[in-house]
C-alpha cells in the first residue's frame, strides 16, 4: 500500500488523502493500524500488538486488520 506513506494522519484519527482529496476518520484501534502500517509493519504483526493490547484472540485480532487493509485498499484505489 504505497499510498499510505502519502496520507496525512492526526492523533484525532483524522486522516487526509491528498491524492483524492478525500477525508476520513479511524478510531484509536485504527489509528494505531495506520500509524504501524505506515511504519512498515505486517498485518500479522499488527495483530499480535492489537491481540495483547484488548486481550482478544489472535485469530480474531488478524480478521479485523486483514479487514481494515481490505477497506482501505478500496478507499484508497
Amino acid at each position: 500500500m504505497v499510498r499510505l506513506s502519502n496520507l496525512a494522519i492526526n492523533r484525532n484519527g483524522f486522516v487526509f488523502d491528498p491524492k483524492s482529496g478525500h477525508s476520513f476518520t479511524v478510531n484509536t484501534t485504527g489509528l494505531t493500524t495506520l500509524e504501524l502500517l505506515q511504519e512498515g509493519a505486517s498485518t500479522e504483526e499488527i495483530a499480535r500488538r492489537l491481540s495483547k493490547i484488548h486481550g482478544v484472540a489472535m485469530e480474531i485480532a488478524l480478521g479485523a486488520v486483514e479487514g481494515f487493509v481490505r477497506q482501505l485498499a478500496r478507499n484508497l484505489a
